[in-house]
């Protein structure tokens, strides 16, 4: 069995983060279904029916935040690649870079 150790790419990164948003968004879905027929039957006005709309309105909340995290955890990695890539190709390591070294007549051969 190969275990993963880490992100190995972006193309995962943007997959794992995709999955997590839809799971999220599942379970908050699911949650207010509950919260909706909590709210709906004759037991919300009860101790207990008080305390689990409460607790499903909370659980709700953070889940939505989560969600935001997530969300912003992508759009920080996303510049942060996309200024990486920016950096090597301003540093001659991109994919301008062999054509500059031929033309340039100083090509390096790399093993």
């Amino acid at each position: 069995m190969v275990n993963s150790v880490g992100n190995t790419g972006c193309a995962t990164g943007s997959a794992s983060i995709a999955s997590a948003v839809g799971s999220l968004n599942g379970r908050i879905r699911n949650d207010k279904m509950q919260l909706d027929d909590w709210a709906t039957c004759v037991s919300a006005k009860t101790v207990k029916g008080q305390a689990e709309i409460q607790r499903l309105s909370s659980q709700i909340s953070a889940e939505r935040e989560q969600v935001s995290r997530v969300e912003a955890l992508q759009t920080r990695a996303a510049s942060q690649t996309s200024a990486t890539a920016h950096q090597a190709v301003d540093a001659g390591y991109g994919p301008g870079a062999r054509l500059s070294a031929i033309r340039s007549h100083s090509l390096d051969v790399w093993a």
